[in-house]
């Protein structure tokens, strides 16, 4: 009942106050509004058309003037000599541009050309000149190839001949005939004819005229379109009425009349008339119903709170009417709308770290940068201290420590942890995530002979990196920052992390295999072919330097023939591991060439520097020994050293000559290295060209 009685006093106190004279004085002021408009345009339209009909009444004329003077003057003096061509054409050559006419002829009996002068309109105009001599002083429009032509006929009176002779004069309209139009009167004009335009003052937005474009509805007499974003309205019409052809219509478009924005603007006024009377209408509201409108306000101050964002709010109200019930419901449904924005930052902040991980490390290519880029965003995300993270050995099942970050420590060593023991080996074995907020107290916690002391964990997060149906490692979050705790929300974002992380480790791992050899951990002879290619041509854009060395085990057969491959494979990995410590890290490419043959791809590296590496490389290679029953055996390597553009000027010619730099140290006496600019004539050629391909 109570509610019933105060919404029908609002609802009466608007509608006899407020709403019906507010609309009906709208309802009247954009009838007065729009009447006015339709008289504007109406009276635009009228001088519109009457000025273009009279424009071209005036070229019509005009052509009939200029061509009843060729008749009775110019071409009566030429009839004394017969119309020779000697005498008239010249006179047609003259007339024509000082008329300003585009064709000019003499016609014999209404229908055969005797004399012509200008471009013949048409390939019908022989059809059309009959029809112009019938009736020689009838203004006539004709459209021909989708051009206007204007054409005006004068019979050559007083001949002492039998036949008639007409001279006859044709124009052609300009397709820019109505734009003086346009300016004075702002309306757009086209001439139709088949519903296509073929005069026309309308551009496209690229500012190109609209001629031979089809007329949008041409069964409608009268509309609007749309020109160059703006509305207008059409109105279509017989060109000249009772003197030409229906089928040329006149097409006037005018933009939208200034009464109509007038009305718009009236619209905005009574908008805000009537707001200002809904104001007006709502403090004597107040003034009447005190208690009502003092609450309402408290809460449309509450609202725009939340709208800010401040959902700290708490309505508390004993009131029994819908004043309460609403208190009562818009507290709780901000408290709603509280949690689950809760609920999406927290997802949004777990979606934007899931994505910048992704983003980076599809660039990364290196396992430990992998595995480093990856704590550092966990820790740094989380708000820890510092962070590890652990993988499983296959061979023994072991958790091992492969990366550490943060904190006061550095990782030194770390004793394998097998599966089920202590927090990561227990997340390892279940596959599940857990948080530790006792850190070295709970009863799980385990130090594994750790020289680190255990008391520095106050709080721990454990994730396993879980690929396929297998766990292949685990991440560890250390102390979170300020003495706070880890919670569900942090276990679900690292759960996260790790789930991206075992995926991009496992992948890169593959990627790995194949474009390693598996024996020298080298790259295969592929990728170096790949690699060497993307070099030169960034050298070659950028006008760097880029050097090459050949590397080759000198008596490598004498290795495997006596000693056994198990020997000459354990000299190929000596030779390879002393060849990764020796280049730039991350820079230099070294690659297995095939068979005991090595390169090493150097960007941005000139011969002298490749030539000094080459050394450095040779003799760490020289002071190796391998142990053997039969005594420790030495192993030397003979290079070749060649560079770009000195050197070569390809990927082919580039491999060629570091070769044949190697190939020349082997024929010095081997244990030697040699650049490609210090080749004599008279060095020996590979017996083989090198691979590249």
């Amino acid at each position: 009942m109570v509610r019933a009685g105060l919404k029908g006093k609002f609802l009466l106190f608007f509608l006899l106050i407020l709403i019906v004279p507010f609309s009906l004085f709208m309802a009247i002021s954009l009838r007065r509004a729009d009447d006015a408009a339709r008289q504007d345009f109406r009276r635009r339209l009228d001088y519109a058309g009457s000025l273009f009909r009279a424009t071209l009444s005036e070229v019509m004329n005009g052509l009939r003037s200029k061509v009843k003077t060729l008749a009775d003057f110019d071409f009566y003096l030429a009839a004394k000599d017969g119309f020779s061509a000697s005498t008239t054409l010249p006179l047609m050559q003259d007339r024509l541009p000082r008329l300003g006419v585009d064709y000019l002829a003499l016609v014999s009996n209404g229908s055969t050309v005797l004399l012509e002068e200008g471009t013949p309109p048409t390939d019908v105009l022989e059809k059309i000149i009959p029809a112009v001599c019938h009736a020689p002083l009838t203004k006539n429009l004709f459209i021909l190839d989708n051009q206007p032509w204007v054409f005006a006929a004068a019979e050559i009176t007083k001949l002492r001949q039998a036949d008639k002779v007409h001279v006859v004069v044709a124009l052609q309209l300009p397709r820019d005939f109505a734009d003086p139009l346009k300016s004075l009167t702002g309306a757009e004009f086209s001439l139709l004819y088949a519903n296509h335009r073929v005069l026309t003052s309308l551009m496209d937005i690229y500012m190109k005229r609209m001629v031979a474009t089809p007329a949008d509805h041409p069964d409608v007499r009268q509309g609007t379109i749309q020109v160059l974003g703006r509305t207008h309205s059409f109105v279509r019409e017989e060109a000249l009425p009772g003197q030409i052809s229906e089928a040329i219509q006149l097409e006037i478009t005018l933009p939208e009349s200034e009464f109509l924005e007038l009305g718009r603007r009236l619209q905005r006024d009574l908008i805000w008339f009537g707001g200002l009377g809904i104001i007006l209408a709502l403090v004597t509201g107040s003034l009447l119903y005190l208690h009502i409108g003092t609450p309402i306000s408290q809460l449309a101050e509450i609202t725009t709170r939340v709208a800010a964002g401040d959902f700290a709010i708490d309505l508390a109200s004993d009131r029994g009417d819908e004043i309460g019930l609403l208190h009562r419901n818009f507290t709780a449904m901000v408290k709603s709308i509280r949690e689950e924005q809760e609920q999406k930052l927290h997802r949004m902040h777990e979606l934007h770290t899931l994505f910048e991980i992704s983003n980076a490390v599809n660039f990364i290519t290196d396992s430990e940068e992998l595995l480093k880029f990856v704590l550092t965003h966990a820790v740094e995300i989380l708000g820890a201290e510092r962070g590890s993270i652990m993988l499983l050995d296959d061979q023994t099942d072991e958790l091992v420590v492969r990366t550490g970050f943060g904190g006061r420590y550095h990782l030194l060593s770390s004793t394998p942890v097998k599966l089920g023991h202590g927090i990561c080996g227990l997340v390892a074995k279940e596959g599940k995530g857990r948080i530790c907020n006792a850190g070295f107290r709970d009863a799980e916690f385990r130090n594994f002979g750790s020289i680190l002391p255990v008391e520095d964990i106050r709080t721990l997060l454990c994730s396993p990196l879980k690929f396929k149906n297998g766990t292949t490692g685990v991440i560890n979050i250390v102390n979170k920052r300020d003495g706070a705790e880890f919670g569900e929300n942090d276990l679900s974002l690292l759960n996260l992390i790790a789930s991206q992380a075992a995926v991009t480790i496992e992948n890169n791992k593959l990627y790995e295999l194949s474009i390693t050899d598996g024996l020298t951990r080298l790259y295969v002879h592929r990728y170096f072919l790949a690699r060497l290619s993307e070099e030169l041509l960034r050298a070659r854009r950028y006008g760097l330097k880029l050097s090459m060395i050949m590397i080759d085990i000198d008596n490598f057969k004498h290795f495997n023939d006596t000693y056994g491959h198990q020997v000459g494979d354990q000299v190929l990995q000596r030779v390879a591991l002393t060849i990764r410590d020796t280049i730039r890290i991350g820079i230099d490419i070294p690659c297995r060439y095939g068979g005991e043959e090595m390169a090493i791809i150097l960007p941005e590296t000139r011969l002298e520097e490749a030539f000094h590496t080459a050394e450095r490389i040779r003799e760490s290679i020289a002071a190796l020994s391998i142990s053997h029953p039969l005594g420790d055996l030495r192993i030397t390597c003979s290079l070749g050293v060649a560079s770009y553009p000195g050197d070569a000027h390809d990927r082919d010619s580039l491999v060629m000559m570091a070769d044949r730099a190697m190939y020349a140290s082997k024929h010095h006496g081997k244990n030697r290295t040699t650049p490609a600019n210090r080749l004599d004539a008279g060095d020996p050629v590979p017996p083989r060209p090198p691979s590249a391909d």
